[in-house]
C-alpha cells in the first residue's frame, strides 16, 4: 500500500527533506518499508515536496508510526504533515508529536494496512491490494 507524506505548508520543505532522511536513517523503518522522494508535479520548488512510503505489512506501519513519533520528539518541529493513501484519497492530518497525534496517524495506518476481521484478503487489482494497484492503473 503507498501512502504518501507533504506538508501543509510549502515553505516546510526543509522539515520534510529532514523526515525523509530520519525514516531513511532508521533501521527499522528502512528494512520494512520502502521510501522514495518527488517533486509534487508542476510545483515550482524544485525541492521535495512528497515522500512516498510503501507498505506491505502492519510491522512496516506500526515502525513507520515509532519513527514519526522518535522524529517528532527528536526536532519538535511545528510543521503540519498530511499522510494520505492515494488509492482513495483518506488522510490524515498530524500536527505536533503530541502522543494524541501519533495515536491518531498510528491508528490511521493501522487501518489501511488490516483488514476488518472476517474481511477478505485482497487480491490483485483490488482497492485494498498491498501494492496499491487498481484495474486500469498504469
Amino acid at each position: 500500500m503507498l501512502l504518501t507524506i507533504e506538508v501543509l505548508d510549502p515553505d516546510d520543505g526543509p522539515v520534510l527533506r529532514d523526515l525523509f532522511r530520519w525514516l531513511r536513517d532508521d533501521e527499522d523503518v528502512h528494512a520494512e518499508v520502502s521510501l522514495t522522494a518527488e517533486p509534487v508535479p508542476g510545483a515550482m520548488s524544485g525541492g521535495l515536496d512528497i515522500v512516498n512510503v510503501v507498505l506491505t505489512h502492519s510491522i512496516g506501519a506500526a515502525n513507520l508510526a515509532l519513527a514519526y513519533a522518535g522524529w517528532r520528539t527528536a526536532r519538535r518541529s511545528r510543521a503540519v504533515l498530511t499522510f494520505t493513501r492515494p488509492s482513495d484519497g483518506l488522510t490524515v492530518t498530524v500536527d505536533g508529536g503530541s502522543d494524541e497525534a501519533v495515536r491518531a496517524l498510528a491508528g490511521f495506518i493501522d487501518d489501511l494496512t488490516v483488514p476488518p476481521e472476517g474481511a477478505p484478503a485482497p487480491g490483485p487489482g483490488d482497492p485494498g491490494d498491498p501494492d496499491g494497484s487498481a484495474p486500469g492503473a498504469a
